[in-house]
């Protein structure tokens, strides 16, 4: 019998894509300098026909055909990409930390963070900005406590080399509610189910799925979510999250309300527990883990953003007379409207069309670049997002106008990346005739 279920067990091993169709694409390479390109299979670039949207571009995987909506913006009408979305996630009200490392030396490790392992920041060939390279059996995280109160929301951008072997491990993730910073950085803890100095953890791991290579199998992505340490469910990533396809690039989104957490990848609600966390919890930390990896396997984390409070739309537009939300995100030097746009427009062309007022949208950029440039790309952004209203969220034309004004208005200093991200803004004025 022992022989039989080991038998079976190379079988089942044999399945997996390990072997030289695996190695048609190339890994992540780190150069001296800290600079990282990121290689695409040679047969991905010769293909004839167009490319697939990336996956935040298309339907989402999990609850396919329970009433998605199409969704498209560009302030170019005749431009624009077209994508699928059920995303109903709206950000914080208030931004308290946004991480995109632009203030570290490439190949440094991020002067704001601590790590009792190893890792650096990178540029990567094909993306925008830097990113934080996360090394095997490390921490991370954030180097000073964030009270995140009782309603928040986290955001952070995720991708790994590729290919990418089954055998890492998955990334996790650690929502934490610690007493001591100082102890913790020392890891004078007790155990993760009993520990003096941390009161509750919620905790979860992602691990990206397989591209079926000709004639074998894939396999999807999963991931698991616990408390205090204590198993609560599994996760099944479908194929949300494949590396080695169009796919590799990912949006992590989690909503905390009170006792209720909610994740998203890119715009798959893949956790919704209304009385998952504990009634005491007062999450203060959030950290990465790594554990064993192979050798030229990496993660990738960049983006990152954390906000607290309930949004108050409807007060702020319709009794203040502004609403000024960071909520809606764009590409860099881009008026392409991101995906995570979606909840908070949303929202915002409800109250538009139930109050029918007229409004005047008003888009703002930080300092960075020409200041003639930035005039104009605040126009055309103020507009992306008034064709957006209209053409995928139905609010009438007539009760929307649209002006820039670059960055000659900042709410703070453009000296820190937290500053910079709270003037890159859109305004909602009420207009009173």
């Amino acid at each position: 019998m022992k022989t039989a279920i080991q038998l079976l067990m190379v079988i089942a091993l044999l399945a997996f894509p390990f072997g030289s169709d695996a190695q048609l694409l190339q890994k992540v390479k780190k150069k001296v300098t800290g600079q990282v390109e990121k290689k695409i299979e040679k047969g991905l670039e010769k293909k004839s026909t167009p490319a697939e949207p990336s996956s935040s571009d298309t339907e989402p995987v999990a609850e396919q055909g329970s009433g998605t909506e199409t969704y498209t913006a560009s302030s170019d009408p005749e431009n624009r990409t077209s994508y699928k979305s059920k995303f109903d996630f709206v950000p914080g009200e208030q931004l308290i930390l946004w991480e995109d490392f632009n203030q570290d030396a490439i190949g440094d490790f991020p002067a704001l963070w601590f790590t009792n392992g190893s890792g650096e920041v990178v540029s990567v060939d094909g993306k925008e900005g830097k990113w934080l390279m996360l090394k095997e059996n490390s921490s991370f995280f954030f180097d000073s406590f964030v009270a995140l109160g009782e309603n928040y929301t986290i955001q952070f951008d995720l991708f790994c080399s590729v290919p990418f072997e089954w055998g890492s491990s998955p990334i996790q993730f650690f929502l934490r509610n610690v007493i001591d910073l100082d102890r913790f950085r020392k890891g004078d803890n007790g155990s993760e189910a009993s520990s003096w100095n941390i009161n509750n953890t919620f905790s979860f791991k992602l691990h990206p799925g397989i591209v079926p290579p000709p004639n074998s199998y894939g396999t999807n992505g999963y991931g698991e979510y616990r408390v205090n340490g204590i198993h609560a469910n599994n996760i099944d990533l479908k194929t949300i999250w494949l590396p080695s396809s169009e796919k590799h690039h990912i949006k992590v989104s989690i909503w905390g309300q009170k006792e209720r957490l909610r994740i998203y990848v890119n715009e798959n609600k893949i956790v919704d527990a209304p009385k998952i966390l504990p009634k005491d919890m007062k999450p203060n930390l959030f950290e990465f883990q790594i554990s064993s990896m192979y050798e030229q396997d990496n993660y990738f984390i960049g983006n990152i953003r954390m906000a607290i409070g309930n949004p108050d739309t409807r007060n702020k537009l319709l009794t203040e007379g502004k609403l000024v939300t960071n909520s809606i995100m764009f590409s860099v030097n881009s008026d392409k409207i991101k995906p995570e746009s979606y909840g908070a427009l949303k929202e915002i062309s409800g109250i538009i069309k139930e109050s029918k007022v007229n409004v005047m949208i008003i888009g703002h950029t930080d300092s960075d670049g020409d200041e003639s440039a930035n005039m104009e790309l605040s126009k055309k952004r103020a507009e992306a997002v008034k064709n957006a209203l209209v053409s995928d969220f139905g609010v009438t034309g007539d009760m929307l106008s649209t002006e820039g004004r670059g960055e000659s208005s900042p709410l703070e200093s453009n000296s820190t990346s937290i500053g910079k991200a709270k003037n890159r803004r859109v305004e909602f004025v009420r207009i009173i005739n």
